[in-house]
């Protein structure tokens, strides 16, 4: 009879794996989905590249410590695109990351085992993995034992950047706006020749502003790439800076937003990286 350790889950975890068992802790159904979201199938659609890509539960939703350790001073944790945007809004596909992050930490040597299976079952000319579609763990060791697959992420952890030395692994820093700590690392990030992503609070309706095309950072006009064209990051350039604009949100949050200090970037925090 198999023990399971359930030291690693939360209260709300442990009372749903208690409620039904045969669900959450069901290994026959896949753990990545491949081109399965809007932006994701964009990668296909414009440059022909198969993404699989990993959604847990992000930060302490499911987990005693958390799986995004720089969620709450980046201010993103409220507003997380695993819990507001799209099909993974969906009760559906929530029930679905939580039942993968469980099985993650219960036996998080098993579920790679599986994943690193599943990656490999699965590979195609043109093929890209992403492991933190809605976490932001340190994945190296998997990545490491699949040397011939391309794996991309965006990261909030500024020292995972800075020592990444895997040949097959882009990462993308995401700067924050949250506080004049976040905007300063954001800066440096920019100035160590990261690639950064800018995310915006805007989803430029009507009475909102646009997303720039260039913006002075550490004193230097610096162009900035649409993020939202493809999530294909690997392929920009050495040092790129782009932005994304806000998803799952409504106008009266934004227009919330603009009026404190968050994780997006509006006019007035995107002029303090100058």
């Amino acid at each position: 009879m198999e023990i399971i350790t359930t030291s690693k889950l939360n209260g709300v975890a442990s009372s749903l794996l208690s409620s039904d068992k045969s669900f959450y802790l069901n290994k026959q159904k896949p753990i990545l989905g491949f081109n399965s979201s809007y932006k994701i199938s964009k990668g296909f659609k414009e440059k022909d590249f198969t993404t699989g890509i990993l959604y847990l539960q992000p930060a302490d939703s499911v987990s005693l410590r958390t799986l995004c350790s720089n969620a709450d001073p980046a201010g993103c944790k409220p507003d997380c695109l695993g819990k507001t945007s799209g099909r993974l809004a969906l009760n559906t596909s929530q029930k679905a990351m939580t039942r993968r992050t469980i099985q993650y930490l219960i036996d998080p040597d098993d579920f790679k085992e599986r994943l690193r299976k599943e990656i490999i079952k699965n590979e195609t000319d043109k093929y890209c993995i992403r492991l933190n579609g809605t976490s932001d763990e340190d994945w190296s060791d998997l990545i490491s034992s699949v040397p011939n697959v391309q794996f991309y992420d965006y990261t909030k952890v500024f020292h995972r950047v800075a020592r990444n030395t895997l040949p097959n692994y882009h990462l993308t820093y995401s700067g924050s706006f949250n506080s004049s700590k976040m905007i300063i690392k954001t800066k440096k990030a920019v100035s160590m020749g990261f690639n950064v992503t800018l995310a915006l609070n805007t989803k430029e309706c009507a009475g909102e502003f646009k997303r720039p095309d260039e913006l002075i950072i550490n004193g230097i006009k610096r162009k900035l790439i649409n993020h939202d064209i493809t999530d294909l990051r690997f392929l920009d350039p050495v040092g790129s800076i782009g932005t994304l604009i806000r998803k799952g949100s409504t106008i009266k949050k934004r227009a919330e937003d603009m009026l404190k200090p968050c994780f997006f970037g509006n006019p007035k925090t995107l002029s303090m990286l100058a």
